[in-house]
């Protein structure tokens, strides 16, 4: 039996894993602006319709992936920007169409403290790394 198994394609379409998975990581594509420190240029490339598109395309992404996640398992939500629109907001309207959901705190070994929320925030300012939000979700 194997644990991991290798897919190429579009996540959204991928129905026949719903209800398999104790653990999904949705390593989003984004905007990547929490790397903004090593690649200062790409703020100029970057625009506001571009961010929504790419939330949109979050939006989706989380939407099935959470269909993949076993009752009682774990979804972790991830990106490489810190844009409000690409992460919290994300988050927040993800748990108020499925009050099934919860976030729960990650208990990872990182010198950053948990916010209110219970999601993490790392600042490249604060931690001397790249900027990347996380969100546990158990479902």
């Amino acid at each position: 039996m194997r644990s991991i198994q290798v897919e190429v394609g579009d996540s959204r379409h991928f129905p026949q894993y719903n209800n398999m998975a104790d653990r999904v990581l949705l390593d989003a594509p984004c905007s990547g602006g929490g790397t903004l420190h090593r690649r200062s240029d790409s703020r100029w490339r970057q625009t506001p319709d571009q961010i929504r598109q790419l939330s949109q395309l979050q939006a989706e992404l989380l939407e099935m992936v959470s269909h993949w996640v076993k009752p009682g398992g774990v979804l972790v939500y991830a990106t490489c920007t810190l844009y409000p629109q690409e992460n919290e907001w994300a988050i927040a309207s993800f748990l108020s169409r499925h009050p099934s959901w919860r976030v729960e705190v990650p208990n990872l070994d990182l010198p950053v403290e948990p916010t209110k929320e219970g999601w993490l925030k790392i600042w490249p300012h604060r931690h001397q790394m790249d900027g990347f939000f996380i969100a546990k979700l158990r479902h």
